[in-house]
């Protein structure tokens, strides 16, 4: 794979750390159309800390990316 392919990808995964809200939002209102209202009620009962949880796997991956961009 080409190196500055990761590079990019690591920068829009970096990008959307701050998108992490609206992006669960969205997932919530796909469940909704889904209706799987067991998975909507868990997602905004403990919506920060799902939010918290996405942005540290999004920055892992970004990390990797560089990492793996740097290494070769």
């Amino acid at each position: 794979m080409y190196t500055w392919l990761l590079f990019i990808f690591a920068i829009v995964v970096l990008i959307l750390i701050p998108f992490a809200p609206q992006l669960m939002r969205l997932r919530i209102r796909f469940f909704r159309w889904l209706h799987w209202n067991w998975a909507v009620n868990l997602l905004e009962s403990h919506f920060q800390s799902w939010v918290v949880c996405f942005r540290i796997l999004l920055f892992v991956i970004a990390a990797f990316l560089l990492y793996v961009g740097w290494t070769q």
